[in-house]
């Protein structure tokens, strides 16, 4: 039986935890344009761009790849956390059994800690760790910080 693996990364950002929590949770449909060698379209399946448990549709590219992703959104707002638990989807769930993502803000000085985890279980041994889904997420993070500062 596979288990769960677990893979954790931080990014220290000059814009405050509200900030960067409210763009990559509530304004979504705007991280193309914050990050958008990365992001290419996120659009609402179901719900809404504030509401927890609302599914979102996903077009991004990963290491050159184009991947389509169908994910549920959970938000815990006083901690500043969102969760997305793949649901569907080109490429992830062809590699994984399970994937879910979730981003915290934390606030540090003037500016944010954001961690990011990464927990999925292999479809079997012979697929690689997720490092590639742990490093997107870090660069979408610090473009979305650029783009949150830009004048």
């Amino acid at each position: 039986m596979a288990s769960i693996s677990k893979l954790e990364g931080e990014v220290e950002t000059k814009s405050s935890a509200d900030k960067i929590f409210k763009a990559i949770n509530f304004e979504q449909h705007q991280l193309p344009n914050a990050s958008s060698s990365n992001i290419h379209e996120v659009s609402v399946h179901e719900g809404s761009w504030e509401t927890s448990g609302s599914i979102k549709i996903w077009k991004y590219t990963v290491d050159g790849s184009v991947e389509m992703l169908k994910e549920k959104t959970e938000v815990d707002e006083e901690n500043k956390i969102m969760t997305l638990t793949a649901l569907e989807g080109s490429h992830l769930l062809n590699l994984y059994k399970s994937f879910k993502h979730t981003v915290r803000a934390i606030p540090k000085g003037e500016g944010s800690l954001v961690k990011i985890t990464i927990e999925y279980e292999k479809l079997n041994e012979s697929v690689p760790d997720a490092t590639k889904y742990l490093n997107f997420a870090t660069h979408v993070v610090k473009d979305t910080d650029a783009h949150i500062l830009k004048p």
